[in-house]
Parts: C-alpha cells; sequence; structure tokens
C-alpha cells in the first residue's frame, strides 16, 4: 500500500517513518509542505493520503481540495489528521471529501494496522 504523510512537524514524519520501517505491505512517501504534498501528487499514486490540518499554507484542507479536485485520486483514501475534535470539524473534513479523521494524538505504533483497516 502507498501511503503518502503530509506534515510539517519534523519529529512526526521521523516517528512515523520509525514506526513503519518493518512493514514490508507499507510504502511511505512524506511531504513537509502542502506545496510539497500537491506536487506529489501530480506525480504519484497513493492508496492512503494522511494530511495534517494544521499547516502554514496551503494547509490541509486546502491540500484535501487540490487532491479531492484531481480525478486520478478519486479512490484514494484522505485521512485528516488533526488535534480539532469538534463535531462541526469533522463534519466541515468529510464534506470536503476526507474519508476519515484521525485525533492527534495518535499511537505510531498502531499505524500500520490502522492503515490497513481502512485502505
Amino acid at each position: 500500500m502507498r501511503v503518502l504523510f503530509v506534515d510539517d512537524e519534523d519529529d512526526i514524519r521521523e516517528l512515523i517513518e520509525f514506526a513503519l520501517m518493518t512493514e514490508d505491505d507499507i510504502e511511505p512517501t512524506f511531504a513537509a509542505t502542502g506545496f510539497d504534498a500537491i506536487a506529489t501528487m501530480e506525480t504519484q499514486a497513493f492508496d492512503v493520503i494522511m494530511l495534517d490540518v494544521m499547516m502554514p499554507p496551503p494547509d490541509g484542507m486546502e491540500v484535501l481540495r487540490c487532491a479531492r479536485a484531481n480525478a486520478d485520486l478519486d479512490d484514494t483514501k484522505i485521512v485528516m489528521c488533526t488535534a480539532k475534535t469538534s463535531h462541526e470539524s469533522e463534519k466541515k473534513f468529510r464534506a470536503l471529501g476526507a474519508d476519515h479523521i484521525l485525533h492527534k494524538p495518535f499511537k505510531p505504533l498502531k499505524l500500520a494496522e490502522y492503515l490497513r483497516s481502512i485502505a
């Protein structure tokens, strides 16, 4: 499974990379900015895209909009990773096309199991 992880925090990306390094069936790609994510989505196919919501512009919401405007990503599952836990926030994410919401903090060592369950 090909997964794009987008987060502006170096520590988060490193933690996720470490947590998935022994998973043979998960091929992670990382992006540190919304711009990097958008460029990567235009050139590569992914089964799952995990987006941090709160990043410098373009933030996760804008990346989500771009992803859902790209017909090549129609079958890609998009997960919004956020500490925003309000019902309104979740409703907004889903209205923009998010398939899942993963609340922060999450357990990195459970991430592979989570990804398999949604892919």
